[in-house]
């Protein structure tokens, strides 16, 4: 069992409060399935392809889970949780980031078809106002997150602390 330190744990805090902000306050309404489009990927890829898949499943699915607690839309926390947080492990799962993209996608905008089918019912979760926003956003998200995880690399602000 992997055991963090004390400086890992904060630094995971940290990166979940920056996620959660990218999250919250950059929201875009979807009011046909009662929900929104957010950079909250962009956070999420981010921390995975810089720190590991298991930072990115815990970042992801608490940066998640309190977005939707604080945004007004409770009933997608628990979603969210997993399928964040699953989309974060498998943001860097693979070796080749197509392959994380095209994995942790399908696990986001699946999980949400299902979630949205569990909710509302069959035809709001094949409404492509559900799904189109939402393969969008992953997709936002990867490549954004992917650009600053670079960019991190480069800069080597992370020496020390990514991947330990």
């Amino acid at each position: 069992m992997k055991k963090y330190t004390t400086q890992k744990i904060a630094l995971l805090g940290l990166l979940a409060a920056a996620t959660f902000v990218l999250g919250r306050f950059l929201q875009i309404p979807i009011p046909a399935v009662n929900g929104y489009v957010t950079l909250l990927d962009a956070g999420i890829f981010t921390v995975a392809l810089s720190f590991g898949k298991k930072e990115g499943a815990i970042v992801g699915g608490l940066a998640a889970f309190l977005s939707d607690l604080t945004s007004g839309y409770p009933q997608w926390m628990l979603f969210s949780l997993v399928i964040h947080g699953l989309q974060g492990y498998f943001g860097a799962f693979f070796k080749y980031r197509v392959l994380n993209w095209s994995v942790s996608g399908v696990i986001m905008v699946g999980g949400y078809f299902l979630a949205t089918w569990l909710l509302y019912g069959f035809v709001a979760a094949i409404n492509p106002l559900t799904n189109i926003p939402n393969i969008i956003q992953t997709t936002v998200g990867y490549i954004v997150g992917a650009l600053i995880a670079k960019l991190l690399e480069r800069t080597g602000i992370l020496h020390g602390l990514a991947k330990n």
